[in-house]
């Protein structure tokens, strides 16, 4: 995944508006161990991620958890389309 990947992802994180309720992303489930080997993505699965893994519950963003994502999936993430 590329950084311009990541942005597009993260802007449909915080786009609450759109519903990721039926995006599929257990393709990325264990993305930060070290056995995970790369995937074929979706932007959409990505940002799905995100909001899982980054979005707090006061509806801030975790700056740690976001890079957390973003260093994984340059590595993990094969965004398609």
């Amino acid at each position: 995944m590329t950084l311009t990947q990541f942005q597009q992802a993260f802007a449909i994180a915080k786009d609450f508006n759109r519903d990721l309720s039926n995006v599929d992303d257990s393709i990325l489930y264990g993305y930060g161990l070290a056995s995970f080997k790369p995937v074929h993505t979706t932007l959409e699965a990505v940002a799905k991620t995100i909001r899982w893994q980054a979005l707090m519950m006061n509806g801030e963003w975790d700056a740690e958890a976001l890079n957390e994502v973003a260093e994984n999936g340059r590595k993990n993430f094969l965004v398609l389309g």
